[in-house]
């Protein structure tokens, strides 16, 4: 009988907590976050080095919503240099941070990049930041994801590492597909 009330009492605590959690949230940051799910075509720009000459590819983004929209994850597919690849990435709106917090993995590498920031209203931008290690030197980015319409976003990662000043290492132009 002890161990019938005990279970009782947990699935009513389960239950009151899940009551209260069940709801997407309805501020703007997360509504921000929800505005990006669905399936986009992206054309992705990569420039492997400051002067290196641009290699273009295509492929997918199918960006969902996470925990009722707390948290939103993407993933991106295509194919560089006849090889597929894939990123994945996971993110959210810290209310206790008041800041955007992402991290990304792909399978080219074997870096975590976990990136903090900000979105400004007047120019309809999310800025994140991040510091890592690759190879010998701590690399920077810094990225730009500028909503340009429901259809449409651009994300640039700048790079930059020791003295070699910041260059748009990446460009993903987002359209959303009609399937």
């Amino acid at each position: 009988m002890k161990v019938c009330r005990a279970f009782v009492g947990i699935v009513a605590a389960w239950a009151a907590l899940s009551s209260g959690i069940s709801a997407a949230p309805a501020d703007p940051e997360h509504a921000r976050l929800a505005a990006m799910c669905g399936t986009w075509d992206v054309e992705l720009t990569f420039r492997f080095q400051p002067k290196a000459p641009a290699v273009v590819v295509k492929g997918t983004s199918t960006i969902e919503p996470l925990f009722n929209g707390t948290f939103i994850e993407e993933k991106i597919q295509g194919e560089l240099n006849g090889v597929p690849f894939t990123t994945l990435a996971w993110t959210g709106f810290n209310t206790a941070t008041h800041q955007y917090e992402a991290t990304r993995i792909a399978s080219t590498n074997t870096i975590r990049i976990a990136e903090t920031g900000t979105y400004d209203d007047r120019t309809h931008a999310f800025e994140l930041k991040a510091e890592y290690p690759m190879g010998a030197d701590t690399w920077r980015q810094r990225t730009v994801i500028r909503v340009v319409s429901a259809d449409e976003m651009i994300v640039t990662s700048y790079l930059s590492f020791g003295a070699v000043p910041e260059w748009p290492g990446v460009e993903i132009a987002y359209s959303r597909a009609k399937r």
